[in-house]
């Protein structure tokens, strides 16, 4: 047997069984334990986070209608003198 067919099935080996396992396991070990004691963030946490961010920040009044509602700018009706 020469060197590449020895490297090309040492590959295979890695690819079609050591890979698997060890996903196999990681996946055993994430579910295995409660979501509060998993460790670390994921990606989809930190978008999470920023949408919700977003969502505070739109949802807060703008300065512009804080003002507006402090001295208003247009007369109301009843402020007309009873026309």
């Amino acid at each position: 047997m020469n060197f590449t067919l020895l490297f090309w099935l040492l590959i295979a080996f890695l690819a079609f069984v050591i890979v698997p396992i060890a996903m196999l396991l990681s996946m055993r070990d994430h579910l295995r334990g409660k979501g509060s004691d998993r460790r670390g963030g994921s990606a989809t946490a930190g978008i999470g986070a920023g949408m919700q961010e977003l969502d505070r920040l739109i949802a807060r009044p703008s300065v512009e209608f804080l003002q507006e509602a402090e001295t208003p700018v247009l007369k109301r009706e009843d402020d007309a003198g009873g026309k």
